[in-house]
């Protein structure tokens, strides 16, 4: 008897098992790992490989009371249609939250909109969650390199991560728009990742009115973990048209994010002071870290091909196997960084840990002698201190 299946449906439905039993990708710089693998030595160490706000927004003392209620979401979508000059569709447990719940959401609606390609394209190098997600729910995975190169594909799903993390890099509002018409006219979904866009919030897609009638293919993301500093909080938001408001809902359940995180979050969205300061601070610490760390970074990476972004440098090396090197050798001198293929990420210092990596550096410059061998120092950022 006939599946009913064309030969070319058929190979996507194939396509589409999904893959749960995938390992999942590594995260971050895992000091957890380390310390574990190192010993004391390690709990020392200035910690530069989460690009989180190393002076993040201070927290308050909790009231018992927000520990015993159960949540409700209302008052923090209030505030955050404030802040964000929209309200958010949904809000989850971080933005990674939401990303798990998107692909569910396009399975259920692939039908309903004939969309016959079951191909994601994501960054070549950027946040792995949004690589890993979408395989393991069964789609085809598809890399690019430029965002314009979207403009001549075809695709059930496009990522964009604005800035993208971990490459600093931008894409230009026009081609952001173009890429948007283009996933409308096919009837396929861009999402749009912007997790690190608060310093920078005027190139958001809510600041531009680039998206007045908000098309039915774009998911924006949003996340307070990155310049509100408050990652262990565990909120996201997103932003798409309101058809997808109940599937996303039903995705995530009545209460995924907890009473104490949901208050915090809404006192930090209100802290328009310090908000104000914090990106002040942000200003000053790059030109600090420019003028006093950078140069010695650039010696010891043998590397100038940076990307500086307000929370975070990374540096392209000219290979994984050296980048790997000197990893080890920053940890040698008490510097945790975020290692990837050929690239070292480093968080903007908080100001007064400047001239514990300042000086770090420099015994690590004057321990090595050279680019290919490694240093005969040993200091923990204790003992920089």
């Amino acid at each position: 008897m006939s599946s009913g299946l064309t030969p070319t449906e058929k190979e996507l439905s194939e396509k589409a098992v999904s893959k749960l039993n995938l390992a999942p990708p590594k995260h971050g710089g895992d000091l957890a790992y380390w310390q574990r693998k190192v010993g004391n030595q390690a709990l020392n160490w200035l910690d530069l490989s989460s690009a989180c706000n190393r002076e993040p927004w201070p927290i308050p003392t909790i009231e018992p009371e927000h520990w015993m209620s159960l949540p409700d979401q209302t008052a923090l979508l209030d505030v955050a249609e404030n802040y964000y000059g929209r309200r958010p569709t949904a809000l989850g447990a971080g933005s990674q939250h939401i990303i798990e719940a998107l692909p569910l959401l396009i399975k259920e609606s692939k039908e309903s909109r004939s969309l016959k390609s079951n191909i994601v394209f994501v960054p070549r190098i950027g946040y792995q969650e949004h690589a890993f997600v979408w395989r393991k729910w069964g789609f085809e995975l598809a890399y690019y390199d430029s965002i314009a190169a979207l403009l001549d594909e075809n695709f059930a799903v496009a990522v964009i991560i604005q800035p993208n993390n971990p490459t600093g890099e931008w894409a230009k509002a026009d081609t952001l728009s173009a890429v948007i018409q283009h996933s409308e006219q096919q009837g396929a979904s861009l999402v749009v990742d912007e997790a690190f866009i608060d310093p920078c919030s005027e190139r958001s897609l809510l600041s531009q009115n680039a998206v007045e009638s908000w098309p039915e293919s774009l998911f924006l993301l949003r996340s307070v973990g990155k310049f509100f500093g408050l990652a262990g909080a565990r909120v996201g938001f997103v932003f798409c048209a309101d058809k997808w408001q109940t599937i996303l809902k039903n995705l995530m359940g009545p209460w995924p994010v907890a009473t104490p995180s949901l208050h915090l979050v809404s006192l930090a969205f209100t802290d328009v002071e310090w908000q104000t300061q914090a990106i002040d601070s942000l200003r000053h610490r790059q030109s600090a870290f420019i003028e006093r760390v950078m140069p010695k970074f650039n010696t010891i990476f043998d590397s100038q091909d940076s990307v500086l972004n307000p929370l975070f440098i990374t540096w392209t090396l000219d290979s994984h196997e050296y980048a790997e090197q000197v990893f080890d050798m920053l940890h040698q001198v008490g510097i945790h960084t975020r290692l990837g293929e050929g690239w070292i990420r480093v968080a903007l210092p908080a100001m007064e840990e400047i001239p514990v990596l300042d000086k770090a550096l420099i015994q690590l410059l004057r321990g090595t002698g050279g680019k290919n061998q490694g240093p005969n120092v040993g200091m923990t950022r204790g003992e920089l201190a």
